[in-house]
């Protein structure tokens, strides 16, 4: 029994001294990992060998090493990695180009077991030469329209050469990516001249697709005959895929046009009748077009087919015209009915005024007299042809009219004032029961309403009908099947409720651009970068009827004077045009002006430009 005791205690004694157990209390280890030494040493020279090996001060763990190790300059470097406790060892299938100065840079690759703290500067750079290039580039790459700094964007050099000196076709020679603070260095370069690009990476393939993935690139060659200074670069996301026509066919009761790209504009032609006006929906972004049926209703299905032209314009002004027979097959479907999906906005400024909607599908008739001003139900202006445009789709209605806030106050006090005479007349004349004294009220203010009707009045620059009214508010009106589609089908009532912004109610921001020397645009932007107002060529500058809130201010360089952000050219490194951000938040409280928010564009005095977020 004594025997048994003894051989038991002898196992519990052997299995504790074999489990490993972390340690308990005590402060976290934040300590990173060191490398103790290397084969070959960092910055060493002449390295001969296809084996390379790091040891550590700590036992490591390895993770995604082919995703995480950057070999600089870029060649098909094959390898084999593992990792024993400390030491890692890298055997190269074959071996290294000779008189050549490789950086190897772990990035998040290697971190220690317990904690998982990073090893700091991942790098090792020796060279198979009798000497180490030791040039190197630096600086930060940030978004160009908000200015945020980008973390983990791939940057490159490349070499002039024409089939591979750009980031779509060819790979960098050098390259790293950016850290947490959108910075990025390069080290041990070799001289010679470069172009230098940064760009996304969803993929890893060390390509930029221009459709998914943002992109910048400095604006001249790089000549590297020494260090240089800081170098940074703004990103922008442009799709610049060539376009092209991918196909087209009947699809459900209509035709579909597809491209590989979404369009800003296209136009339509029967050859057969050049004036005819072909309906057609662009959906998904404008990468199809819908054309309707109800175009050709001669056409029968499956049999017979009709030539059509179609030009389309993308994003970046690349123009293609492509011949396509438009044919019809029977179908069960039917399409969504015509309905507004964006309205216009509700608060006005008085004066003139832009009402901008949206339809889900090209108007083919409009009825003029369901579009009206209203105060209440009551009419008071009917908008006539003259007031509405629609665009080239004949999906985007803009009303166009003037609206004078002192005149509908006072068109609203005319109205609560015959009102009132109206029903103070109707109860001293009718000592019938309330409900008689209600249906006659009723039948008097009708008759009223028709006579006014017949009577104008002035909203600033335009003719009103008046009737009484009550609680005075004021109304955008889209009747029933004001707008009508040409598959016969019509939109539903809509109103939009409009007011005037009080003065009392936001703020004003005012400053001056000091000496731009070039044409520009003041764009007032929310804490989200979406542009609120712009004002054009005003070294005044005054945005006003701001809301409370936080706000940038952000200056576009508009060298072409088209008032629009114009991107460069990413093969010929034509530089896009620049936007320049006050260097400072802006906080806006009610009835309260912010002054002297001046951009000093003076060679000595320019307007910080680098903030970070």
């Amino acid at each position: 029994m004594i025997k048994k005791v003894a051989s038991l205690l002898t196992l519990i004694i052997v299995y504790a001294c074999a489990t490993v157990q972390g340690p308990t209390g005590g402060d976290k280890d934040e300590v990173p990992p060191k490398l103790y030494q290397s084969n070959p040493a960092n910055q060493s020279i002449k390295f001969k060998g296809q084996e390379i090996k790091l040891f550590f001060s700590e036992w490591m763990k390895l993770e995604q090493l082919d995703k995480e190790l950057i070999i600089t300059p870029r060649e098909d470097i094959k390898y084999e990695a593992s990792l024993k406790k400390q030491e890692l060892t890298i055997e190269l299938e074959e071996p290294l180009q000779d008189s050549t100065t490789y950086t190897f840079n772990f990035r998040k690759a290697l971190k220690d077991i317990t904690e998982g703290n990073l090893w700091q500067n991942p790098v090792i750079a020796f060279s198979t030469g009798p000497y180490l290039d030791s040039l190197q580039i630096s600086g930060t790459v940030t978004k160009l329209k908000d200015n945020t700094v980008k973390e983990g964007y791939i940057v490159g050099l490349y070499t002039t050469a024409y089939d591979t000196a750009n980031l779509r076709q060819g790979k960098p020679v050098y390259f790293t990516t950016t850290d947490k603070n959108g910075q990025y260095q390069m080290k041990n370069l070799r001289n010679g001249k470069y172009r230098l690009y940064t760009f996304q990476d969803n993929n890893d393939d060390l390509l930029n697709n221009s459709q998914n993935e943002a992109f910048g690139f400095h604006t001249e060659i790089i000549d590297l005959y020494d260090s240089i200074g800081t170098i940074d670069v703004n990103t922008y996301k442009r799709n610049e895929d060539t376009l092209r026509l991918k196909k087209y066919s009947p699809v459900g009761k209509d035709f579909i046009i597809q491209y590989n790209k979404g369009l800003v504009n296209y136009q339509i032609t029967n050859p057969r009748d050049t004036n005819q006006y072909i309906y057609t929906n662009n959906i998904e972004n404008s990468k199809y077009l819908k054309v309707y049926k109800e175009n050709f209703p001669q056409l029968n299905f499956d049999t017979d087919s009709t030539l059509l032209m179609v030009k389309a314009t993308d994003s970046i002004g690349s123009q293609i015209t492509d011949s396509v027979y438009f044919r019809l097959r029977e179908s069960r479907l039917t399409n969504d009915t015509i309905k507004i999906i964006d309205k216009p906005k509700a608060e006005l400024i008085s004066g003139k005024q832009e009402f901008l909607l949206t339809l889900s599908k090209p108007v083919n008739q409009i009825i003029y007299d369901s579009i009206q001003l209203r105060i209440d139900s009551i009419p008071i202006y009917t908008f006539s042809p003259e007031d509405i445009e629609q665009n080239f789709s004949k999906k985007q209605i803009k009303i166009t009219t003037t609206i004078v806030q002192s005149t509908i106050d006072n068109i609203i006090d005319s109205l609560s004032v015959k009102h009132q005479k109206l029903l103070a007349t109707d109860s001293l004349k009718d000592d019938s029961p309330d409900t008689t004294i209600v249906s006659d009220t009723n039948t008097k203010k009708e008759a009223m309403s028709r006579d006014l009707s017949r009577r104008t009045s002035n909203i600033g620059e335009r003719q009103v009908n008046t009737s009484p009214s009550t609680s005075g508010k004021l109304q955008l009106y889209f009747g029933k099947s004001a707008f009508r589609g040409i598959e016969n089908d019509s939109s539903q009532q809509t109103e939009v409720s409009l007011s005037f912004k009080k003065i009392e109610d936001h703020g004003t921001i005012t400053g001056k651009i000091i000496n731009p020397g070039f044409p520009f645009v003041v764009q007032l932007l929310n804490d989200k970068y979406e542009v609120i107002d712009t004002l054009v060529n005003q070294h005044d500058y005054k945005f006003n009827y701001v809301k409370p809130g936080k706000y940038r201010l952000r200056l576009l360089k508009d060298i072409n004077n088209n008032q629009v952000w114009d991107a460069g050219n990413v093969y010929t490194l034509e530089k896009p045009e620049e936007y320049i951000f006050f260097n400072e938040e802006i906080t806006v409280k009610a009835n309260w002006e912010i002054i002297d928010k001046d951009f000093d564009l003076s060679v000595d005095k320019q307007v910080d430009s680098s903030v970070k977020n």
